[in-house]
């Protein structure tokens, strides 16, 4: 036993000369007899270890390991909407994809943790200032999920003379643009209607988009959706995968009309305009129970198919084939 203690003895003089006093200490300044406690017992400690570690081997005794340290994962940021809807957020672009010659999906950036935090049937608005210095305003209804995170999109189509649709065609990855919102137009409650029938033209189907999606993902609804998509040529609709591709997983729920102006080789759907025959044989239940009909479209159609708004952007009166059909300011919305 003594041979043992002698070199753990010369092994803490010989580590306590080599360490200076205050190699330890948390202050620059002596406070009393727990620092120099410290100061001195670590030293012996680390030396009594050092020994031990040397000696135990020797004596057939084992060292344990240091045990690991666990560094805990830095939680996760809540879920943050990266709107304000008392002012315009500028956004950055991130990419551009041509969908067809006039129209084009253009996704922007949002941070990993934030969405646009938007309900069924709400939008945003946009906004550039012309080199007048007046600035133009234009509403927009985003295509991608309402969850998101990271990204999200417009898909926009170019109209000769549109102000907005040609400054949004116009930037590039890294350009902003300004967004303020969301605005709520028609809050969706879970079951609210039996049915709701969905009349889009051309870039009209983007709002009918955010409802489909709302809609079909809430698992406890079970509203059941028609959609009429009327456009010019078959290369004009935008989002067909999209679209299809719904309608493929909810066969029982949602139900897709596609028309164009004139019949080509190949067409399978309906041709013509939209009118009160063509809805009534596409959706024959859109004048029966609790149902509710949504419009977009381009102004020609709207005049045609529900009667334009009323002033200030109020809803109006019922006109055209809606009204034809029987169908009141109670059951129908326009965008």
């Amino acid at each position: 036993m003594l041979r043992l203690i002698n070199p753990l003895k010369s092994s803490v003089r010989a580590f306590n000369a080599a360490v200076p006093k205050h190699a330890y200490s948390t202050s620059s300044k002596p406070s009393g007899g727990t620092s120099k406690l410290l100061t001195i017992g670590l030293p012996l400690g680390v030396s009594a270890a050092a020994a031990y570690a040397y000696y135990g081997d020797k004596l057939g005794g084992s060292v344990a390991a240091a045990p690991e340290t666990k560094v805990a994962a830095a939680p996760k940021e809540p879920i943050a909407s990266a709107l304000d809807p008392n002012a315009f957020v500028d956004f950055k672009l991130k990419s551009v994809q041509h969908l067809t010659p006039n129209t084009s999906r253009f996704t922007f950036e949002l941070k990993e943790n934030q969405t646009l935090g938007m309900d069924v049937t709400s939008c945003v608005v946009t906004k550039f200032i012309k080199e007048d210095g007046k600035p133009v305003i234009r509403p927009y209804t985003p295509t991608s999920d309402a969850d998101q995170t990271g990204t999200f999109d417009f898909v926009v189509k170019r109209y000769e003379g549109g102000p907005m649709s040609s400054h949004i065609h116009g930037l590039k990855p890294g350009d902003t643009l300004a967004v303020k919102g969301p605005i709520s137009k028609h809050p969706f409650k879970t079951n609210q209607f039996e049915s709701v029938s969905l009349i889009a033209g051309g870039s009209g189907i983007t709002p009918m988009i955010q409802i489909i999606s709302g809609l079909l993902k809430d698992k406890a609804d079970k509203t059941k959706i028609n959609l009429i998509f009327a456009n010019v040529t078959p290369e004009d609709i935008i989002l067909k995968d999209e679209l299809d591709a719904y309608a493929k997983a909810h066969p029982d729920r949602f139900k897709i009309t596609y028309v164009i102006d004139k019949a080509v080789d190949g067409w399978k759907g309906a041709t013509g305009y939209v009118n009160a025959e063509l809805i009534k044989k596409h959706i024959p239940e859109v004048t029966t129970g609790n149902t509710k009909v949504f419009v977009c479209g381009p102004p020609l159609m709207m005049k045609a198919v529900c009667g334009v708004k009323g002033p200030n952007f109020t809803q109006g009166e019922v006109d055209g084939a809606l009204k034809e059909l029987g169908l009141d300011s109670d059951h129908v919305f326009k965008y």
